[in-house]
């Protein structure tokens, strides 16, 4: 698990997860302009992204466990070095615009191990000027501008399994006991879901350390995707074939994702308190 940490002045900060795009080189079988939209739309408000894993559609993990047994050559394992570098060339290009703000990458399902030993969500990571986050990270948020310092932990991870609209949640408060965050983030399931829970825990405060109950709202989201699941019309070569999610008769998803605000503020004038209101639009 990676941990790393950002600071930022004390104002409002948007976060915008961004995965589960695989791209296959097919414009057709993404939500293209909608994904660039959503990019301006973020940016609009000086958003900084957070990579969720599944950026390209090139090799699965059993994918890449029957091409590791087949023993290729070097010629054939060069061109599919030269494949999965220009897929994820092409994925580049529609991101360039985040250049520079992201928060990170997390590593997806769907990736290619180049020849030089490292992935190609890794030279994602190094093309956008950002950490390759690996499996999963602690992401803290920090705000400072001559106040106490306030924080903000994400826990992210690109996620396993599948089910309905609420999956993501289901799985995310099973976690939320083991892991102290205040906002959790789950891609894969191509969902985009958010809830809040509650936390509450004791507080003494004055010379008398009288008890106070303070409550603290923890964000459960996931982070929505862009591939389409059915496609009028759509073709395998000459043959009219849907692909995965329509052979397996899965439920189509609504595509986007969602953005996560940050607003830290005075909440005790009295006593100087501060805090951070998280809200999630989706």
């Amino acid at each position: 698990m990676e941990l790393v940490k950002w600071e930022f002045p004390f104002k409002p900060l948007m976060v915008a997860p961004i995965g589960d795009i695989q791209w296959n080189g097919d414009p057709h079988e993404i939500a293209l302009e909608r994904l660039r939209e959503h990019i301006i739309r973020a940016l609009d408000q000086d958003a900084w992204f957070l990579g969720m894993g599944d950026y390209i559609d090139f090799m699965s993990p059993s994918n890449r466990a029957r091409l590791n047994s087949a023993d290729f050559y070097d010629g054939p394992m060069k061109t599919l070095d030269d494949v999965a570098l220009h897929l994820t060339t092409e994925v580049f290009n529609i991101l360039a615009p985040t250049k520079g703000r992201w928060l990170g990458l997390l590593e997806g399902h769907h990736f290619y191990r180049l020849q030089s030993g490292i992935t190609t969500d890794m030279k994602l990571a190094e093309m956008l000027g950002t950490r390759f986050l690996g499996s999963s990270a602690f992401v803290r948020l920090m705000f400072a501008d001559n106040r106490p310092r306030l924080s903000a932990d994400i826990w992210c991870h690109h996620g396993m399994g599948q089910g309905k609209a609420h999956a993501p949640i289901m799985k995310l408060e099973s976690l939320s006991p083991y892991w102290e965050a205040d906002i959790f983030m789950i891609g894969h399931m191509t969902k985009m879901a958010s809830a809040p829970i509650n936390r509450c825990y004791p507080e003494f405060r004055g010379p008398s350390g009288e008890g106070h109950l303070r409550h603290k709202k923890i964000q459960l989201v996931g982070t929505g995707g862009w591939s389409k699941g059915y496609i009028e019309g759509v073709k395998q070569g000459q043959v009219p074939r849907g692909g995965y999610v329509e052979r397996k008769m899965l439920n189509p998803v609504c595509l986007g994702a969602p953005l996560v605000r940050l607003v830290p503020r005075e909440s005790d004038k009295t006593e100087t308190r501060y805090s951070i209101d998280i809200t999630v639009e989706v």
